[in-house]
């Protein structure tokens, strides 16, 4: 019988290839010899959260809150469950938390910045955009997002300044 960590290493390197439902199996065997390991709890969590499951996904990572693994990932991967799920306030309180744990986390900013927008609060997702661009210069998402914000808000020099971001990350420029 395989124990714990081998089967989360396995479990790792499934997910890490798209394979999720075996990733899964092989995390939901991890937890019946470990049942309060945290990061087992995660990484199912992760696993659901990618194969488009976020009620899943969510149950997963509370269990992972209640085992006391709390840290920015955890928070910011629960904020999208709960965005995926309608849930955009209780999706901003744990990006604010991921955030709170961690300042420049680049992920939390991001999603705070598109929880925001999807409310209409289009100055403050283009501050948590430009936030998630100077935490991390290569981040696509982030240029692509501030790009479509300053369209939004009618800042026509930053949109071309994203704009000019986004050609170089994908090779244009």
């Amino acid at each position: 019988m395989a124990d714990a960590s081998a089967l989360a290493e396995k479990g790792i390197r499934l997910l890490e290839v798209g394979q999720y439902e075996e990733a899964a199996r092989s995390f939901l065997a991890a937890r019946l010899i470990d049942p309060d390991s945290p990061d087992l709890a995660f990484n199912l969590g992760l696993t659901r959260l990618r194969d488009g499951r976020a009620r899943d996904a969510r149950k997963a990572f509370e269990e992972a809150l209640a085992l006391g693994g709390e840290n920015a990932d955890l928070h910011c991967n629960l904020g999208l469950a709960l965005f995926e799920l309608g849930k955009v306030e209780e999706a901003r309180a744990h990006y604010e938390r991921a955030l709170e744990l961690e300042p420049g986390h680049p992920e939390a900013s991001n999603n705070l910045g598109v929880a925001l927008f999807s409310t209409g609060h289009f100055d403050e997702a283009r501050e948590y955009f430009s936030r998630a661009a100077r935490a991390r210069p290569d981040y696509y998402d982030a240029w692509f997002n501030l790009r479509d914000t300053c369209a939004e808000l009618g800042l026509e020099a930053e949109q071309i300044v994203a704009q000019i971001e986004l050609d170089r990350l994908e090779g244009h420029a």
